[in-house]
């Protein structure tokens, strides 16, 4: 059970939004009023009492998770519990419920003032409607949700993901957690930790009791800036590093902690670090604070509020105003040598690396990539280059590099060879999905929307939408994907969309392939790998490179996963143009891959990892 409230200062267009929907209709009120004009003016009367108020507003979301059912008996009593609960019986309040969405929710607005005039306290309110909703878990047997301020790993704030869409910079918070992560992925010791986290750029300052015998306390420090590993998580104290295999032993690690505490000693003293902390928290968003329950992106329809509404119709083609090139310009969109060239735009020192199949001897076999954690993260999440220290002038200087998550959506489909696309936006809580139908110009325009929705909670998912010569063989794992390669179908693009997970597009010719054809290839690709078939569709969406995965996150009930683009080199696949050639002359009937290449397959079976897996984007 969630809870979620925003604060707001008229009754009248919040009762409207939320009466006027369809499938919602009122089932408890302390009021006469059945429609919001009525309702509007009732709530006045009461906040006539206190003029001076200015958010005299408060609406509130409760909504049960998934595949939970109550009945209206059931939410007008867990209506009361949280009224009750958070002191709000003496007030006036509407709860209308809502089954317009695939979980059961209701709505409470109430009027913060009560009858006699007092204002009712929000103080630490975000904690106590937290344990309002888990004693409800527990008395009525619904799915328990752990306490946020006790999870293993603190989300991002609101002001932080605001600040990382305006800058493309992901917070200090965020870029930590993601190189703690990748620092205690199969680390055998705290030595170690603390090794991996120095070549990240990554100092740890440790607290030590009874002589060094115990480790008592962690905090980290990124470009300067300093924050605790209660800022972070749970998981990231000494205590969570210890679940994780992370553990501190005096004999072994003292040497390391000693090395720590000496760096920070040089690096300067907490007070300096804390100065520093709280310039960066003022600039960045609040970083380093406790995550809020919500903010102005979640006191309306679909998470948005009126500001979202002119920014997302802003970014959307099929809205009656597009992105000018100045506001492009200003979001980062376009920078020098940025045009529709295949290779044209990127930098020219880099080619086209072939994809690390095969994992090196010095790393585990798991999937798992530790080749510098810290590039692989800001590489994704944002400009990278010219990196400069935590603070008002490094954050602004470092705001104009490369935009790295739009380079590698521009690879992408650099790569395709595609000039029209289907885009698909789905709400992975909710399980609502937007379409739309951009060129590959007006893709590039949306991409800070894209990003915007994604970091909302959105997956992007992409398909051509063009005739075209390309299929999409997905959810392989590293050791199917060297299958795909022998059998002379070398991807025109490979994206690693989740830990050892991945998808490939295939060119199987410049010029476009009929259906027919691609499906005969794709289906007898997919034979030969030992596939499911739940993957054979023709047209399929798959993600966009740069942006989050947030279906394998809910899968797998871990962070979110960063869509990789591993190769890019655009080029037809060697068997490509045979396949095609030998299904024309057969009129679309499949037929076998080349004897050389059959042979190759003619081992034990091997599957993709996650072939059976329910998809985001490519269902």
């Amino acid at each position: 059970m969630i809870a979620k409230a925003v604060k707001g200062t008229g009754f009248r267009g919040v009762l409207q939004y939320d009466l006027e929907k369809d499938q919602s209709r009122i089932i408890d009120t302390n009021m006469e009023g059945r429609n919001a004009r009525d309702l509007a003016a009732e709530f006045g009367e009461i906040r006539k009492l206190r003029p001076g108020l200015g958010k005299a507003v408060l609406h509130v979301s409760l909504s049960a998770a998934p595949g939970e059912h109550l009945d209206d008996t059931q939410w007008t009593q867990i209506a009361h519990r949280y009224l009750n609960g958070m002191g709000l019986d003496q007030n006036q309040y509407v709860a209308t419920r809502h089954v317009d969405t695939d979980h059961e929710h209701i709505h409470l607005i109430v009027n913060r003032i009560q009858f006699n005039g007092d204002v009712t306290s929000d103080s630490h309110d975000y904690r106590r409607q937290q344990l309002i909703m888990r004693e409800v878990e527990r008395d009525m047997g619904l799915r328990q949700v752990a306490l946020s301020f006790q999870a293993e790993r603190h989300a991002a704030t609101r002001g932080e993901i605001e600040e990382g869409l305006r800058t493309g910079i992901p917070s200090t918070r965020q870029q930590l957690q993601q190189l703690c992560d990748a620092a205690a992925r199969g680390c055998p010791s705290f030595t170690e930790y603390a090794s991996r986290l120095e070549a990240a750029g990554v100092d740890l300052l440790p607290v030590t009791q009874l002589e060094g015998s115990k480790l008592s306390g962690l905090s980290y420090r990124l470009d300067g800036v300093m924050m605790k590993g209660s800022d972070l998580g749970k998981r990231y104290s000494p205590a969570g590093l210890s679940k994780l295999g992370v553990g501190y032993v005096k004999e072994r690690d003292l040497e390391a902690v000693s090395r720590s505490i000496e760096r920070s000693a040089i690096g300067g003293n907490g007070a300096a670090d804390r100065s520093i902390a709280e310039g960066a928290h003022r600039e960045r968003g609040a970083i380093g604070g406790d995550a809020r329950a919500v903010g102005a992106i979640d006191g309306r329809a679909g998470g948005r509020d009126d500001r979202d509404t002119v920014d997302n119709r802003a970014a959307q083609p099929s809205a009656r105003r597009t992105i000018s090139e100045r506001d492009a310009s200003r979001d980062g969109v376009f920078g020098e040598g940025f045009d529709d060239g295949a290779h044209r735009g990127r930098p020219p020192s880099r080619g086209e690396p072939e994809i690390d199949l095969e994992p090196p001897s010095d790393r585990a076999g798991d999937g798992s990539d530790e080749r510098d954690p810290r590039e692989r993260i800001l590489a994704l999440a944002g400009p990278a280059d010219n990196q400069q220290p935590g603070g008002r002038g490094g954050d602004r200087a470092s705001a104009k590099a490369r935009d790295r998550s739009l380079e590698a959506i521009e690879r992408q489909i650099a790569a395709m060879g595609i000039e029209h696309f289907d885009v698909r936006i789905t709400n992975v809580a909710r399980g609502t999905r937007m379409e739309r139908n951009w060129s590959r110009q007006e893709l590039r325009r949306s991409v800070p929307w894209l990003k915007r929705m994604n970091a909302l909670g959105h997956d992007i998912g992409l398909r051509p939408s063009d005739p075209h010569g390309l299929i999409l063989i997905s959810n392989l794992d590293r050791a199917t994907l060297v299958k795909v390669r022998a059998l002379g179908l070398s991807p025109a693009v490979t994206l690693e969309t989740s830990p050892n997970e991945y998808d490939a597009w295939i060119k199987l010719s410049d010029t476009p392939v009929t259906d027919n054809i691609r499906a005969a290839i794709l289906a007898g690709a997919r034979r030969h790998l030992k596939l499911c078939e739940t993957g054979s569709d023709i047209n399929p969406y798959g993600y966009l490179a740069g942006l989050t995965n947030h279906t394998a996150a809910l899968r797998d009930r871990g962070p979110s996963r960063f869509v990789i683009a591993r190769t890019a080199g655009g080029a037809v696949a060697e068997s490509g143009k045979k396949l095609v050639d030998a299904l024309e002359v057969s009129n679309g009937r499949p037929v076998a891959p080349p004897a050389q290449e059959r042979n190759k397959l003619n081992e034990p079976q091997i599957t993709g990892r996650t072939a059976q897996r329910e998809r985001g984007p490519s269902r």
